[in-house]
């Protein structure tokens, strides 16, 4: 499934992109423009804008209700009837939304500091901005956020 996101959701944006979803941030006004965009790329829409709501659209749009991260994660993967898929995880750069391919370490050795070149073997790069990806703590942190929050939501 792909996402258009509006402004008013930028931290789930990033969430997404986490779990390996194609997820477009629009920080443009949520307008018919947008919609439009939704429609030819085939994307669902996501918003806090009840405005948005009123829209004529052929797509899906849905209306955001939680206020936190967390929540918003496992409510829109809910309504959707998606579940994370572990070979999908950190497959999307962050920051442009593009697919991360398997480097080596010789490939990013002018990409990033010395120690993690020496702590580091496994890498993933950006074909668009170049950014580089590796398995460290801000990961580790990410995955025991998103066990928190999978295993909170299979106990209720």
């Amino acid at each position: 499934m792909k996402f258009l996101i509006d402004s008013s959701l930028g931290r789930l944006s990033t969430w997404l992109r986490m779990l390996g979803y194609d997820t477009v941030y629009w920080r443009g006004a949520a307008d018919r423009v947008f919609l439009r965009v939704a429609e030819r790329q085939g994307r669902a829409v996501l918003t806090r804008r009840k405005d948005v709501l009123a829209r004529q659209h052929p797509g899906i749009v849905l209306f955001v209700e939680n206020d936190r991260v967390e929540d918003q994660i496992v409510e829109v993967l809910g309504k959707l009837g998606l579940r994370p898929e572990p070979d999908k995880l950190f497959s999307v750069c962050l920051r442009c939304n593009e697919s991360l391919v398997e480097a080596t370490p010789e490939e990013v050795r002018p990409h990033v500091p010395d120690y993690v070149l020496r702590t580091q073997r496994e890498f993933r790069i950006c074909t668009k901005c170049r950014g580089v990806y590796w398995p460290g703590t801000h990961r580790e942190r990410a995955v025991a956020v998103l066990q928190r929050i999978f295993r909170s939501d299979t106990a209720t």
